[in-house]
């Protein structure tokens, strides 16, 4: 799960998009780390993204980053669901294999 207020998210969606449509081939985006995880076991350090031809992957690295790589259109795919409207709302990308929830909270990290 991808979690952020809706701010951060349209903020990222802005960095995301922007990185994608450079000549630039990979990116990282930190994630916030203070506050409690807490319903969750841990923060992840941020995002790291790769364009590549292929199948996508998203693995979690040994450094507790999550990693992306994929197809610029895949990408372009995931930039447009960094959209979530409602607080409290969420949406799913899907990515043969890949599935994964972006979430809105604007009490988090509360």
């Amino acid at each position: 799960m991808l979690l952020d207020t809706r701010t951060g998210l349209r903020e990222l969606q802005v960095r995301f998009k922007a990185f994608v449509a450079s000549p630039v081939d990979t990116a990282s985006f930190a994630a916030e780390t203070t506050g409690s995880p807490a319903p969750y076991d841990e923060f992840l350090g941020g995002l790291r993204v790769q364009k590549r031809s292929g199948e996508a992957s998203l693995i979690l690295a040994a450094d507790r980053w999550l990693e992306l790589s994929a197809s610029l259109r895949d990408l372009e795919s995931f930039g447009q669901k960094l959209t979530v409207v409602d607080d409290g709302g969420h949406n799913h990308w899907y990515c043969a294999p890949i599935s994964l929830i972006i979430e809105a909270d604007d009490l988090w990290p509360g």
